[in-house]
């Protein structure tokens, strides 16, 4: 598939017709000019505004679905870079992932101790802050509470939003059908 009908996915019959659209308009318009007719009329007029409305409320669904594909692009980024600093908190904690607490990983965004309790960056707590800007949203929901799962990958999403962790491995996923297996 193109990177058009990758980013479209079912709706690139949308983009066709939009393209028809287009050149229907510039046809007629060259039609008309190459008669020898340099003037519109009222129907010429209200052909070529039918074309436009039509060729616009097809970029509707084309505009759509390229904003579902953008947030899909930032989840994807956003869940990389949490299980990215999940593997890092382990690898500085003997293997032991971040606690979950009241839908969050606080250990994550504060810096820690050897033991993962957290404290003021210095020398008593030398790890971390591993998101100091906070857990990173899920942008197809807007929401960045993180709720625990029994198994992962999870079956269901919780319906909080957020993401799905699996505290005894420290694997996550966003909180979001289609997206509990990525």
């Amino acid at each position: 598939m193109s990177k058009v009908g990758d980013i479209l996915g079912g709706d690139s019959q949308w983009l066709a017709i939009a393209v028809v659209g287009g050149v229907a308009i510039l046809g007629y318009m060259l039609s008309r000019l190459r008669g020898g007719q340099r003037e519109l009329t009222l129907l010429d007029a209200l052909i070529v505004a039918v074309a436009v409305a039509v060729v616009a409320a097809a970029g509707i669904p084309l505009i759509e679905a390229m904003n579902r594909h953008i947030e899909h692009a930032a989840l994807l980024e956003n869940l990389h870079t949490l299980r990215r600093q999940i593997e890092r908190y382990k690898l500085d904690h003997d293997g032991r992932p971040p606690v979950l607490h009241e839908g969050s990983l606080p250990q994550l965004i504060y810096a820690t101790n050897r033991e993962g309790l957290p404290g003021p960056p210095g020398s008593k707590y030398p790890h971390g802050p591993y998101l100091p800007a906070g857990i990173p949203l899920n942008p197809v929901t807007g929401r960045s509470v993180v709720t625990a799962t029994e198994v992962f990958p999870p079956e269901q999403p919780s319906g909080n939003g957020g993401w799905l962790y699996h505290e005894p491995t420290g694997q996550i996923a966003p909180d979001l059908e289609g997206f509990l297996d990525k």
